[in-house]
């Protein structure tokens, strides 16, 4: 599920399969490399993850193991602070039980959405409790250079670090969302941003503070992040568009991200919506892209806060405004009515969940229209729902993406 991943030199091992099971990982088989032992007690910390805290003989039961390989595994985990002892059980007959409990501060996990316009970053800890976030204008995003960014994000850890009074040691993984498909190194299909140096991004920060550094898409995480704890939650089949100065969007199929052949499943921004406008080369922003982006309605923005004055244009659309920018508007919300349909004819998704700044707003506008074209159109209209995360949800999504890493590379 992971675009690109480098970890340190403490990790040699293989990835295995994991599934999400309430946005958290469960082991499906031992790998090759993993001993019977280690399998183990990936099972007791998954039980101990997903229900809480148990006594050995709770875990016993519960994982179908003897008492002399519970007690065995939880002494080394115990040992290794894995797992902490937290009070005795209420058991009536003979002697209390000693109650074991996953230690969700072994470590912790930094997600960050890199942004066009702003940095956001979560400090969590290894059960996906925020402990502090932060948000910063990307000052880069001017400058079209990727390595300002770097040292942007670099700055803004250390900032949350301090913040938080934790140090370097503390930081299990770092998780950074950025625009586009990470291939030979490059960021590709993200033509509104600037190119990331993926390697060296990720030897930047893995020097710098000692922890596994994954990169992915920023759409991708988006949907995780749905999924973990925004209007996702009771859906399996998700389709997630992410609309703001560009068109991304990323599908969960099945409960599991889905990527395609080559990582480009959810570029619906070369959908074709209108004949007129195929184009005769290839180009990096496609004929969907071209019709919705912000590029469209520029000329009636502002040079300030991008949300707030695609909102402000939203309330002149809704009181008359300029006569030509209604009509734009209007196009727009046609192009992407049409865009739903084609999206939920070819996937049957169960819902689709709209985000950006533009995605949101003129979501609020227009809902009401695109649910009635899907349902004049398609014989299995999807929910269409609105994100409700406020433009968090690649942050939760990436540090969603940090602990399922952790639990399938750290024993």
């Amino acid at each position: 599920m992971i675009l690109v991943i480098n970890v340190s030199k403490r990790n040699k091992k293989r990835s295995f399969r994991l599934l999400l099971k309430t946005g958290l990982c469960s082991v499906q088989k031992i790998r090759s490399t993993e001993t019977i032992a280690e399998y183990n007690k990936r099972l007791i910390l998954d039980a101990l993850r997903f229900h809480g805290s148990m006594s050995r003989a709770d875990l016993s039961r519960y994982l179908n193991m003897s008492f002399p390989a519970i007690s065995s595994n939880t002494k080394g985990l115990l040992e290794s602070n894995y797992i902490m002892e937290v009070g005795t059980g209420d058991n009536s007959i003979g002697r209390k039980s000693t109650m074991l409990a996953f230690n969700a501060e072994r470590g912790y996990i930094i997600g960050i959405d890199l942004g066009r316009f702003r940095i956001r970053m979560m400090l969590a800890d290894l059960l996906g409790n925020e402990v502090a976030s932060t948000e910063i204008i990307n000052s880069a995003n001017s400058s079209g250079d990727g390595k300002q960014s770097i040292q942007l994000v670099h700055d803004q850890v250390n900032d949350i670090l301090k913040k938080t009074k934790k140090t370097k040691d503390d930081i299990l993984c770092i998780v950074i969302g950025i625009p586009g498909i990470i291939k030979d190194g490059q960021s590709y299909l993200a033509p509104f941003t600037e190119k990331y140096l993926e390697k060296d991004m990720i030897d930047t920060l893995q020097d710098a503070f000692e922890a596994d550094v994954l990169l992915e898409n920023c759409v991708n995480l988006g949907v995780i992040g749905e999924q973990w704890k925004g209007a996702g939650v009771n859906y399996k089949d998700i389709m997630y568009i992410a609309y703001g100065v560009g068109l991304g969007s990323a599908l969960i199929v099945d409960g599991k991200l889905y990527k395609g052949a080559n990582g480009a499943v959810g570029e619906i921004g070369f959908m074709i919506t209108d004949p007129t406008n195929i184009d005769k080369k290839y180009d990096e922003v496609g004929s969907l892209e071209e019709a919705l982006s912000r590029s469209k309605i520029n000329k009636y923005l502002d040079s300030g806060n991008f949300d707030e004055e695609v909102i402000k244009l939203i309330e002149r659309y809704k009181n008359g405004g300029n006569t030509y920018a209604k009509l734009i508007i209007d196009e727009i919300a046609l192009h992407f009515g049409m865009a739903l349909v084609n999206i939920s004819a070819l996937l049957n998704p169960e819902a689709i969940i709209i985000a950006g700044g533009l995605g949101a707003n003129l979501g609020k506008l227009f809902i009401d229209q695109w649910k009635e074209t899907l349902n004049n159109q398609v014989p299995f209209a999807p929910e269409l729902l609105l994100s409700q995360l406020n433009h968090r949800e690649t942050m939760l999504g990436a540090v969603m993406t940090g602990i399922i890493h952790i639990h399938a590379y750290k024993i």
